[in-house]
């Protein structure tokens, strides 16, 4: 009896130190934000459309498990404004921001959508690629 209790504590303690041990997962979470004027022309419109086809089609699966979040933010309103410092733009803008356990840990300005207003497919690919780049690290 006394033989099976210390191999009972063995194992017992086993499983507690191998429970301990394993990593806690990280909550990562990919912001996409679309930073617009209160006044918006047919080009800023169009912007907006493209960001939300590519995120939808692209980014399903993401959009559902809330891995990805896609929002649209009027700048020009108060609690907006402190943003448009922070991430160091002062007209429409995309910006993909990581977001690991709760915290912002890097952002990046996709300033080149404005380059591809005139053609879709590379304006999918330069957005894809670029959050995909921020899901990978």
């Amino acid at each position: 009896m006394n033989k099976s209790l210390s191999i009972a504590f063995v194992v017992l303690l086993s499983l507690l130190f191998s429970c301990s041990t394993f990593a806690k997962k990280e909550d990562v979470r990919i912001d996409v934000k679309y930073f617009h004027a209160t006044m918006r022309c047919a080009s800023c419109i169009q912007i907006e459309d493209f960001i939300s086809k590519t995120v939808n089609l692209a980014f399903e699966k993401e959009l559902k498990d809330s891995t990805i979040k896609l929002t649209s933010l009027d700048f020009m309103q108060p609690e907006n404004e402190p943003l448009m410092e922070k991430y160091g733009f002062d007209t429409q803008a995309l910006i993909i921001s990581k977001v690991v356990n709760g915290k912002e840990v890097k952002f990046k300005n996709l300033n080149l959508i404005w380059d591809y207003l005139s053609d879709f497919s590379k304006f999918e690919k330069y957005v894809e690629d670029e959050i995909k780049e921020f899901l990978k690290n």
